[in-house]
């Protein structure tokens, strides 16, 4: 075994899974900026109107949009090249982490004030 050439892929797969990392993270945080823009500030005095059935029924639709646009992300970020795929043989696309989309994942629901608004808001009113 050529120890150089391994020491060179494993070096090389260690900048592609920060590589992977920076663009899952970055989309999440761009995503969930869009997000809050397009839902605005989450009103207390509006959801107070609301049944928390209502509350339930908009939660349960918003975390199957969540799910629809992690599923939409970890389709499209193995189709960024990756900069030394092929570089001493190494293979961008056999990296876990790219379609592991764990980063985006945390990331997306934790920069969305709206959705912990949201969450925080339900959770006041359930009494367990």
């Amino acid at each position: 075994m050529n120890y150089k050439k391994e020491l060179i892929i494993r070096s090389i797969k260690i900048i592609d899974i920060g590589y992977i990392t920076v663009i899952y993270v970055m989309l999440g945080i761009i995503l969930a900026r869009l997000c809050d823009n397009h839902f605005g500030k989450f009103d207390e005095k509006k959801a107070n109107k609301k049944s928390i059935f209502q509350h339930m029924i908009e939660l349960i639709l918003l975390l199957w949009f969540i799910g629809v646009v992690i599923y939409i992300v970890r389709n499209l970020v193995p189709l960024i090249p990756f900069p030394l795929d092929g570089y001493y043989g190494f293979k961008h696309l056999k990296v876990k982490e790219l379609t592991s989309a764990t980063f985006f994942t945390i990331s997306f629901m934790y920069f969305q004030v709206y959705y912990q608004n949201k969450i925080k808001y339900i959770f006041s009113k359930i009494h367990i």
